[in-house]
């Protein structure tokens, strides 16, 4: 079966690690992708897996894809921290109809030229955070995990995090 989109730069990466595999004590490897609208590119990477799973020495390959973008996990980590942010989050929602905190899968414009603006979750993840980075970190650094698994169904975090419990949390225990 020919590979899908990402598939054959996934392979590719596996190959590398496999010959370094031979120097180093490589035991896993972690795929985090920006879906863009296109599944595609997960279904590429999970042949990719699907491909090396099996081989030795034994390799774990988890997969996060964000859909549609990563910004999209860090507002379903997106607490409120303080009056201003309140403020901002309501007329965000007010602007929207919606919570974009709980629905960011539903952010799917990719324009930043109005009216679509607002529905760009790249645009309401710097509102919300001002651009800060380590107000950013804070969404998946503080954020309690039940938290994220909930609101992370619809945009990849959920499937991602089931990833690394069941695939890389072994691995570290172990060591």
């Amino acid at each position: 079966m020919p590979l899908k989109a990402d598939g054959a730069a996934s392979i590719k990466v596996l190959n590398l690690v496999r010959f370094l595999q031979r120097i180093r004590q490589i035991k896993a490897v972690i795929f985090i992708r920006d879906l863009d609208n296109q599944p595609e590119r997960k279904e590429g990477i999970e042949q990719a897996r699907s491909e090396h799973i099996n081989k030795t020495p034994k390799l774990e390959i988890i997969i996060g894809a964000a859909d549609p973008k990563r910004e999209a996990w860090v507002l379903n980590g997106f607490i409120p921290s303080n009056q201003q942010e309140k403020q901002i989050i309501e007329e965000i929602k007010n602007k929207l109809s919606f919570d974009p905190s709980i629905e960011s899968h539903r952010l799917r414009a990719t324009s930043e030229k109005e009216p679509e603006r607002i529905r760009n979750v790249k645009v309401v993840v710097e509102q919300l955070t001002g651009n800060d980075m380590e107000r950013e970190k804070l969404c998946w650094e503080k954020t309690k995990l039940k938290h994220l698994r909930e609101r992370g169904f619809d945009t990849g975090l959920t499937d991602y995090i089931q990833e690394v419990e069941k695939r890389l949390a072994a691995i570290i225990v172990s060591d």
